[in-house]
């Protein structure tokens, strides 16, 4: 049977104060609401789980106001939190059926909005998985203050589960999205290390293509030449230096000169898994790149057709252990309204362990 807690941030917060010693193995973090969409996350995370040898953190969030409907008042979330409770039980037992019962689970129900709890949980596990709604606007507005708002904050990796995703048998195929700038690096280490993991081929896609308003003022032909060259200046010793500590990896290199959504999302396809980068610069000598990058990264996880791992910039200590790329470091995430879980009993009986990734 999972731990079983019902609490609050305030009292989450005085919890977060665990021994080292006693500090499992970094969880994956899913968020659990009932939905289809959370059980595509929950089947996605139990396969990673066991591929990791790490634990599964459940949550559900529940608002301590929640309005009932138009003509009814405010209640409280407190009748909610045995809800939670009961889908919170029945998605652990999913995890022991996928799992035969060999990946441990924490369960929690905390009060409080969905982003902040999800993201504070972030900061004690390795991943964080999500169930991505289908990208009807109305849709889109709820998942964009969810998939989005965990997305733009969390400190550790998050994968988006799109909607309409089955798991099926492993294609061996994980696409690397990277723009070329500074954090590319950090994308490609972590693409090279899940197709290492999972002894897969490694597809790395650039694409880039002039604004069409600006391609009838320039000789867009010249403009594409002069960014290949670039591209391949830059792109190639990235994925050279990743490639350096991962030998074994097949890897393939695609510049495209494209729509950066429609190709990102036409790669995806067949993939297990898609990864890039949170935040980028555009270091290919164009500032329209970073302008588009915040809806380049919308319309990936909105229409990507596989799960879709969004890495995060280097927190600052990790990055000054390596100069050259403290450039990139952003700040320290806040106090965690959220502990770690100090206990995940495994299901069945049976332990866990794992390495970090």
């Amino acid at each position: 049977m999972g731990t079983r807690t019902c609490t609050t941030p305030e009292r989450l917060a005085s919890e977060s104060s665990t021994s080292g010693s006693n500090v499992p193995e970094r969880p994956i973090v899913v968020g659990i609401d009932g939905s289809p969409e959370a059980s595509r996350a929950l089947a996605y995370a139990v396969r990673r789980a066991e591929r990791e040898s790490c634990p599964l953190w459940l949550i559900n969030a529940v608002h301590e106001i929640v309005p009932v409907g138009p003509m009814l008042p405010l209640i409280s979330g407190e009748p909610l939190v045995d809800v939670g409770h009961q889908l919170l039980a029945e998605a652990r037992e999913v995890v022991e059926d996928l799992s035969n019962g060999k990946v441990a689970v924490r369960l929690q129900v905390a009060l409080g909005p969905a982003v902040d709890l999800l993201v504070a949980a972030a900061e004690h596990a390795r991943l964080v998985v999500l169930g991505h709604r289908s990208s009807s606007l109305l849709e889109r507005m709820f998942t964009g203050s969810t998939t989005f708002g965990v997305v733009s904050r969390a400190v550790c990796p998050v994968v988006s589960v799109p909607h309409g995703w089955v798991q099926q048998a492993d294609a061996h195929r994980v696409v690397a999205a990277v723009d070329g700038s500074r954090c590319s690096a950090d994308v490609l280490a972590h693409a090279f290390a899940v197709a290492e993991e999972r002894e897969a081929r490694l597809e790395i896609v650039h694409c880039w293509r002039l604004d069409p308003f600006y391609s009838y003022l320039v000789d867009e032909w010249s403009v594409q030449e002069e960014w290949g060259i670039q591209a391949h200046g830059i792109i190639d010793g990235l994925v050279d230096a990743a490639a350096h500590d991962h030998p074994d990896v097949p890897f393939e290199l695609h510049l495209e000169y494209a729509n950066i959504p429609d190709t990102l999302v036409r790669h995806s396809a067949g993939a297990d898994l898609m990864v890039m980068g949170r935040h980028g610069h555009g270091a290919l000598g164009s500032r329209m790149i970073s302008a588009v990058l915040g809806s380049v990264t919308r319309a990936v996880l909105q229409h990507a057709r596989c799960p879709v791992e969004v890495v995060p910039p280097r927190p600052p200590m990790e990055a000054s252990r390596e100069p050259a790329v403290a450039a990139q470091a952003q700040a320290s995430p806040s106090d965690s309204p959220l502990s770690p879980p100090v206990a995940a009993e495994p299901l069945g009986g049976l332990s866990t362990g794992g390495t970090s990734s």
